[in-house]
């Protein structure tokens, strides 16, 4: 049996860290990272059952269909995690939070699953699936009645959990990377310990799709959802155990609470461990000063940043085209910079971002000390360092999976 342990992984604000593994990157995207997907092309709904109630074990369908109205087969859609569709369920108090993964049943696009209910009242079914056709992962939301009393929301903010267990008790104690608070829009390390009852660090989680444990967060709004798993390296092998300390990539999209759901297995038995939070509102949203010193970029150096600065916008929003149409503007006076013409011949975005690093390279050496321009390093990805000309920031070598993965050097 092999024992992976996780230690800090990375720190968004100190910059220091491992890079992403290449065995979670696809097409230079981390595969999935789940808390920043695309706009939904898949239409879920929960079909009719007068038997939805608080209390029952009920065999519940969701259909599954596209744009066109045509029923989506799981031939289309990727392998995510070991499933193909992960249904993230969740009351209206955030109480009763249920992960199932449904089978197809013999009507095309209808898929079949257990549900039983704690509580009345409407649940929220997430639909979270990655399309062949788009090649993003997606989350299509839809919601079903529930016959019995709702629970209340009760906006509990908690970061140590214990759980009863299977076969023994366990307590899982959250913090953030120095203490940060969450902050909507703001990349933070959240890491989470695994003590036994007695408080000795546990080290035998098990690998559950995967992984060795799954974040999933809800707004309080219930308008927004969170999937995340731990940094490092996965599980190869059923033998391998996990633990004490694993380390989750967080970036919440909302201000408001936010409650967390981590799923375990331990002994064979999920468990479910829940934290709740309030996320503060976004201080970049507050309108930035306009620079007091005067560039000394000359007006062909001024050009270059531009162009650059319309690649690595294309690059953030995942957009390969754009990106390349931006890059022959920025080719005209610049074709030998390096990257440049690697950026041109460039047919897939992980090409096209590993050409933007050696651009970058001569961005930064322009912005050094000018106005205007901030530098920012991505401790996630090798290499990974950009100039952006607002702290907004808007990754361009991980695009929406991990957008805000990044912190101001300058």
């Amino acid at each position: 049996m092999k024992l992976f342990t996780y230690p800090l992984a990375f720190a968004v604000a100190l910059c220091v860290s491992a890079p992403i593994s290449k065995a979670h990157e696809k097409d230079g995207k981390p595969e999935p990272a789940h808390h920043a997907a695309g706009a939904a092309t898949i239409k879920a709904e929960m079909l009719p059952n007068e038997f939805y109630a608080a209390g029952n074990s009920v065999p519940a369908e969701i259909r599954l269909t596209g744009a066109d109205g045509k029923p989506v087969t799981l031939d289309q859609l990727e392998v995510a995690h070991t499933k193909q569709i992960h249904l993230l369920i969740i009351d209206e108090s955030l109480s009763d939070y249920q992960h199932a993964h449904p089978d197809a049943t013999e009507t095309p696009g209808v898929y079949r699953f257990n549900f039983k209910p704690r509580f009345g009242g409407n649940y929220h079914v997430w639909a979270d699936l990655h399309p062949k056709a788009t090649d993003r992962q997606e989350y299509s939301m839809t919601t079903v009645a529930v016959k019995g009393e709702p629970a209340l929301l009760k906006e509990t903010v908690n970061t140590t959990a214990d759980v009863a267990g299977a076969v023994a008790g366990y307590r899982f104690v959250l913090t953030t990377e120095g203490n940060e608070p969450l902050q909507a829009g703001k990349a933070v390390l959240v890491k989470i310990k695994v003590l036994t009852a007695d408080g000795r660090e546990f080290t035998g989680l098990e690998p559950l799709m995967g992984a060795f444990a799954h974040m999933v967060g809800f707004t309080g709004a219930l308008d927004s959802v969170t999937h995340v798993h731990p940094l490092g390296k996965e599980p190869e092998t059923d033998a391998d155990r996990g633990g004490p300390e694993m380390s989750f990539h967080v970036v919440p999209e909302k201000p408001g609470y936010l409650k967390l759901f981590l799923q375990t297995q331990i002994h064979g038995v999920n468990e479910f461990a829940a934290f709740g939070f309030n996320v503060a509102a976004p201080v970049a949203d507050i309108e930035e000063p306009a620079p007091v010193a005067a560039s000394t970029l000359t007006p062909a150096q001024k050009t270059f940043m531009e162009h650059y600065e319309a690649v690595r916008s294309a690059l953030a929003a995942d957009d390969l085209k754009a990106a390349q149409a931006a890059a022959v503007a920025l080719s005209k006076e610049n074709a030998e910079v390096g990257g440049v013409k690697a950026l041109l011949k460039s047919d897939s975005l992980k090409q096209a971002r590993e050409a933007f690093k050696l651009v970058s390279a001569e961005a930064m050496k322009l912005a050094a000390k000018q106005p205007g321009y901030y530098v920012i390093a991505c401790p996630m990805v090798a290499g990974g360092n950009w100039v952006q000309t607002t702290k907004r920031i808007a990754n361009p070598y991980l695009g929406a999976a991990m957008l805000g993965c990044g912190a101001i050097k300058n």
